[in-house]
């Protein structure tokens, strides 16, 4: 009875395991608007349940000693985990950030490698005899032998690659969400893409280690010592992140606005010229009689329903006639009505929140930012430049000669 079963390493693996199925059931109890990509992550989870779990009755001496008197078909199942939550994270992305999102066949080959690791795992360890199979498990040579050393390195480095293409959808969303949003600011994902740079961080740590063991394969020559701080390392480097990262961030899950992945496909039509030249008259002569680009939520969708026209033709009217994005199209007009008021003497004491609020943005870094890029000074600059000037008679539109011709 004097034998300890845990030490200090193992408690951090079963507490990240512990932790993780907390934070699944949370989700699943919470969580029930987003139910697709929800039950990715959740998915997510559980393999990082089984990750744990896996390290601990294989590399846990005497864990692994009292697990083999029970049997050694037990280990080796939470393996199958590394080559299942890169898949899970990537689809769980993706069918967060976009509602077009669907599951479909192809999607089947994510599964690939894990149906070849198991077909590996079935010839090399299950239909092995009892004895040969005990043999590999308490002396663990199994882990250090070139066939499964190969698998699991390749487990690894997928889960890298899937990372980093998680970065890359959350970086393209944040570019189209230009194509549907005017105001950015409330819809920022910074949390999803620092989470997702810290997942890549500890998949590519896991890669480091396997590549210091492949190696060791190599030379012959495997330096335990330094395998064994990489790998405990590792333990405490997801413990941290776990807890960080997904306590506090999952309930943001439902506050990302999802939007259209496939882009507006542009039609071919010999009356579109014509036609496109009416649609844009209208549009300029809607956007100054309603002045619709001072509402600070401003989508699309509402104001393709002001100009009584279908979303997707409006899409793509903005991005060909006036060549610019949703995001691009909106501020511009938000500037145009900024600079009329800047130059009125009659609204010298208005300050430059108050004007920025009413023309429809909701951040003063953003407005600025715009309008520097606009006009290549500041807006209080533009101010001071132009404060002598009498009133004009109008907003300018900002796309006189655009779209027209």
């Amino acid at each position: 009875m004097d034998t300890v079963l845990f030490n200090f390493h193992d408690l951090v693996l079963i507490l990240t395991a512990f932790e993780c199925l907390l934070f699944a059931l949370l989700l699943s109890a919470t969580n029930k608007d987003k139910a697709l990509s929800t039950a990715f992550f959740i998915g997510f989870l559980l393999c990082h349940i089984f990750i744990p779990l896996h390290e601990l009755t294989f590399w846990g001496k005497q864990f692994r000693i009292w697990l083999l008197d029970v049997s050694p078909n037990m280990f080796f199942l939470g393996s199958y985990a590394y080559f299942l939550d890169g898949p899970l994270l990537y689809l769980f992305v993706r069918s967060l950030l976009y509602k077009d999102f669907e599951l479909k066949r192809i999607h089947l080959l994510h599964a690939l490698p894990v149906v070849l690791y198991f077909f590996h795992m079935l010839f090399s360890f299950y239909l092995q005899d009892y004895e040969r199979r005990e043999m590999l498990v308490e002396t663990q040579h199994i882990a250090y032998s070139a066939p499964y050393l190969y698998f699991d390195a390749a487990g690894r480095f997928i889960r890298v690659v899937y990372a980093l293409l998680c970065i890359k959808l959350a970086f393209a969303y944040g570019e189209q969400l230009k194509n549907v949003f005017a105001n950015l600011n409330k819809r920022d994902v910074a949390w999803l893409k620092v989470m997702l740079v810290s997942f890549l961080a500890l998949f590519s740590w896991d890669a480091v280690l396997l590549s210091l063991k492949l190696h060791g394969l190599i030379i012959d020559d495997f330096n335990l010592d330094l395998l064994n701080i990489v790998g405990l390392s590792a333990y405490y480097l997801t413990f941290i992140v776990l807890n960080v990262l997904i306590s506090l961030k999952f309930t943001l899950f439902t506050s990302v606005a999802a939007i259209n992945e496939r882009p507006h496909t542009p039609r071919a039509d010999d009356n579109a010229p014509q036609e496109d030249k009416a649609h844009i008259e209208h549009i300029k002569a809607v956007m100054a009689s309603s002045k619709v680009y001072t509402q600070p939520d401003i989508t699309i969708d509402r104001l393709a329903t002001e100009l009584q026209l279908p979303t997707k033709r409006l899409s793509q009217i903005i991005k060909q006639d006036f060549h610019l994005n949703f995001y691009e199209f909106i501020n511009s007009y938000r500037i145009e009505d900024a600079k009329l008021q800047l130059r009125d003497p009659a609204l010298a004491n208005k300050t430059i929140t108050e004007i920025y609020y009413e023309v429809g943005f909701n951040s003063k870094s953003v407005f600025n930012t715009f309008f520097k890029r606009v006009e290549g000074v500041t807006p209080s600059q533009y101010r001071e430049q132009h404060s002598g000037e009498p009133k004009s008679g109008g907003a300018s539109n900002p796309f006189m000669g655009k779209g027209s011709s």
